[in-house]
């Protein structure tokens, strides 16, 4: 009896144990998944507040963009889209080169010529630097500008600079020139236009004569220059050889002191290009509201 007492009182200690074991896994289990539970919660919480942020900025840069762009006013007036040749007459060259005056005449004339000139430059030089001022201020309008020549030195000939306003079916051809003479007193401005001795086309002579008009009032009424008016001249060879409308603006003489001065100025050329630009616009005008 009595070892059977101890057996029982032994087996019951043990089964205890064994329970009260059981008992320690089940509880830390829980504590272990709740850990991670609560772990998982806090990184799925904090997922969405990323995206969102992320979200938000890519929302918020377009319009941060949007502000920072300056946007640009589109061009518009008659002269956008106008084909416009400008032709700085004269350039640098050491050439002796003779060439017709027209498609149909034997007679010729000198390809290069060097100009005039006044106390500090060169007719050149001149004629170039109010044909720059003359480019950025069409471009300004919206119009294809294409040169003649943009630097010094020039292998441009007379005929060339035809055919190339002719190659690009020009809207019109402006030819920038200075005169000069040995009477320093003599001043002014004056327009040269094609006549109709070796060009046959009634619409380029027609249309020369009416931009040439134009451009010359607006250059007047612009610079306060003495108006010396239109002459018609068959014997140019650029003029002959054109088959777009063009003209030939004589600035001003650069053998008067007084003239001469005033064209060297930024100021006075800009007065000057305006008044191009100006007449440009009349004569554009006047085609569109004929058409």
């Amino acid at each position: 009896m009595r070892k059977l007492f101890i057996s029982i009182l032994v087996f019951a200690f043990l089964f205890s144990g064994c329970v009260s074991g059981v008992k320690i896994e089940k509880n830390n289990t829980p504590k272990t998944e709740t850990v991670k539970k609560e772990k998982n919660i806090k990184e799925t919480s904090q997922k969405p507040e990323k995206e969102i942020s992320e979200k938000d900025e890519e929302s918020i840069k377009p319009e941060e963009k949007k502000e920072d762009e300056t946007t640009k006013p589109e061009k518009t007036g008659v002269l956008l889209g106008k084909v416009i040749v400008v032709d700085p007459g004269h350039g640098v060259n050491s050439y002796t080169k003779q060439e017709p005056i027209a498609p149909d005449s034997s007679e010729t004339k000198s390809a290069f010529v060097s100009g005039t000139r006044g106390k500090n430059i060169t007719e050149e030089q001149l004629n170039l630097m109010v044909a720059l001022k003359l480019q950025r201020a069409l471009q300004e309008k919206g119009a294809q500008v294409h040169m003649t020549r943009t630097v010094h030195n020039c292998d441009v000939s007379n005929i060339d600079r035809a055919v190339f306003a002719n190659d690009l079916n020009a809207d019109i051809s402006v030819k920038l020139h200075a005169d000069g003479n040995d009477n320093t007193a003599v001043r002014g401005v004056s327009m040269l236009i094609p006549g109709g001795a070796h060009i046959k086309d009634f619409a380029v002579i027609e249309k020369s004569r009416k931009a040439g008009t134009m451009i010359l009032e607006e250059f007047v009424r612009t610079t306060g220059a003495q108006d010396r008016g239109i002459s018609v001249r068959n014997d140019m060879t650029g003029f002959n050889w054109s088959k777009v409308p063009v003209i030939l603006l004589e600035m001003g003489f650069m053998t008067n002191p007084d003239e001469d001065k005033l064209m060297e100025s930024d100021e006075y050329q800009e007065k000057m290009v305006a008044g191009i630009v100006a007449g440009l616009e009349r004569y554009f005008s006047d085609l569109q509201a004929q058409n």
